[in-house]
């Protein structure tokens, strides 16, 4: 089941669009650093490590990393980095 998830987003675009994706939050992080420390540093900065860790996982993806076993497919799954990435961005952006 992971494998086919995995493979679901092996695709080019989808790793292109991971690259864009994470490079935008690298942007707003650097750019919007004082929002992005009261949005995800000030009450709750669990989100910031979380937000890091969803970047990684799309860098992983975006720059185009074959990972061959199970386990590290489930701890670096696109799919949950598109999550985390997409929601940090429209967080960041509209509020």
């Amino acid at each position: 089941m992971i494998d086919t998830l995995y493979k679901l987003t092996s695709k080019g675009l989808l790793k292109a669009l991971s690259f864009i994706l994470a490079s935008l939050l690298f942007g707003l992080i650097l750019l919007n650093s004082a929002t992005f420390a009261q949005q995800f540093g000030g009450k709750i900065p669990y989100l910031a490590i979380i937000t890091f860790y969803g970047m990684a996982i799309l860098w992983i993806h975006g720059i185009g990393f074959e990972i061959k076993h199970t386990f590290w497919k489930i701890i670096f799954l696109p799919l949950l980095g598109y999550l985390i990435v997409l929601s940090a961005i429209i967080r960041i952006l509209f509020q």
